[in-house]
């Protein structure tokens, strides 16, 4: 099965606000091809180019997701691994996630691929207890129980494993 190594952003802003986008893509599914039939939130990232490294991986993905030029990379601090299947298949997904800070809050959507604008239904900043209240779908699914403790400083020396 061919590896996607995928970096993904937990991107906060001032008010310690996460970043995500609903997307809905009918082109990927879980490893047996079902589709989740509604949108759902996820962070910002995406796939790393060839010779690319996280961090700029990272960097380009937040500036053509978001438009943020002006983006604090921190540390990676979670992984997931997972099976999906993409156009019909089965991926391992390799995700790698980075703490990351802006003191800006307005994005658009000039980067976008194609692909991006068939997908993506939009983007919004999240407080932790809005994340926490939502009955809304959101990958990984373990974000809300380990945000808290990024929000709150607590950064692990390695990244760990979350459940995707």
């Amino acid at each position: 099965m061919q590896p996607r190594k995928t970096v993904r952003l937990l991107l906060l802003d001032p008010a310690d606000r996460l970043l995500l986008i609903r997307m809905h893509d009918p082109d990927v599914g879980d490893a047996a091809g079902r589709v989740l039939r509604d949108a759902y939130w996820v962070t910002i990232g995406g796939e790393s180019e060839a010779g690319e490294d996280i961090a700029t991986t990272a960097r380009r993905e937040v500036l053509e997701e978001t438009g943020l030029t002006n983006v604090l990379l921190g540390p990676p601090v979670w992984t997931t691994e997972h099976v999906l299947c993409v156009h019909g298949k089965n991926r391992l997904m390799q995700e790698t996630f980075l703490l990351a800070r802006t003191g800006a809050t307005s994005l658009n959507r000039e980067g976008w691929t194609e692909l991006e604008q068939q997908v993506i239904q939009d983007m919004r900043w999240w407080s932790l207890a809005e994340l926490q209240a939502t009955t809304e779908t959101i990958f990984p699914t373990s974000l809300v129980r380990h945000l808290p403790g990024l929000i709150a400083g607590d950064i692990p020396a390695a990244p760990i494993a979350v459940a995707p």
